[in-house]
Order: C-alpha cells, then structure tokens, then sequence
C-alpha cells in the first residue's frame, strides 16, 4: 500500500476524532482522545515526511501525559512552550504563518492548568481558531472543513458545560 494513502486515512482517522474531541466535556476525557489524536496524526505525518509535526505531536503526546499523572506545573507549562518555541524557530522560517501551531499548542497548555472544563474547553477553541487559520492560509480544505466541524462541536461542548453547571445550580 502506497504510504501517502496509509497517512491520508490516518489523518482522516484523526481529523474525525478531532470533531468527536469538541463534543466532550471533561478534561481527562479530552486529554485521552487528544493522545490519540496525537498519535495518529504522528503516524500520518511520518508517512507523509513532516517530521516535524511528529515531534510537535509528541511533545503535545508527553504533555498530556505528564498532565494526566500529575498537576501541570508552571515550570512544566513554561518548559513546554519555550521547548515548542524553539523548536518551532529552527525548524520553520519563521513567517507569522508557520507560528499559528505554536500559539495553538500554548493555547492548550497555558488551559490545562485550570480544574475548569470550560477553561480547557475555551483553549481548546483558541487552538482551533489558530489551525483553522493555518490550514486556510495553507489551502488544506480537507482538514480546515474538520477543524470547522470541529469549532462546531467544541461551541456545543462549550454549551453542554454551561447547561450542566445550570442545571446542577437549579437542582439545588
């Protein structure tokens, strides 16, 4: 099988579950489908030869999971994204375009800090809006009609935590 085909269903594979992510309301459960999420855009790109979106993966990979085990420390949030930083500054050429996935990346990071759903929620719209941006910049319609999906989905998430924490106020 062609390997530019094998990462094409693997990125459609990830780009759905990207618009599951933003139905879901809870930060552990976000945070798992996230690393999945990771990995099989990981997969995607090393089959299409962005290594460096496999690396950004991973680091997002092993944030989540330091986040998961442990609270996300301010020194953990400042390591990760002077790491994502720098590795964005030499691995790019440095237009504002190619610094949209870093500001997505610190979106989520600076979010997950917060015991809030709805924080992590809203950084995870903000990291939308940045790849929205990217991919429409990019002329990637596949995935920016996904990340549009997925602004939906996460708007409806976003909603679903509100109604839930009004619908817990009236109960008592």
């Amino acid at each position: 099988m062609n390997l530019v085909l094998v990462g094409r269903i693997f990125s459609i594979l990830a780009c759905i579950l990207m618009v599951i992510i933003g139905y879901l309301k809870h930060k552990k459960t976000i945070l798992w489908a996230q690393n999945l999420q990771f990995v099989l855009f990981s997969i995607s790109y090393a089959c299409l030869g962005g290594m460096a979106a496999v690396v950004s993966n991973m680091v997002s990979l092993l944030r989540n999971l330091i986040c998961l085990k442990w609270n996300l420390t301010l020194p953990l949030q400042i390591f990760f994204i002077a790491f994502q930083g720098v590795f964005t500054f030499i691995t790019t050429d440095n237009r504002w375009i190619d610094w949209l996935p870093f500001v997505a990346a610190t979106c989520i990071t600076l979010s997950l800090r917060s015991k809030k759903d709805i924080i992590i929620k809203l950084g995870c719209i903000g990291s939308i809006l940045c790849f929205g941006t990217y991919d429409f910049f990019l002329k990637n319609w596949i995935v920016f009609a996904f990340d549009c999906f997925s602004m939906v989905t996460s708007l409806i998430g976003v909603y679903r935590i509100t109604f839930d924490k009004k619908e817990a106020e009236e109960t008592f």
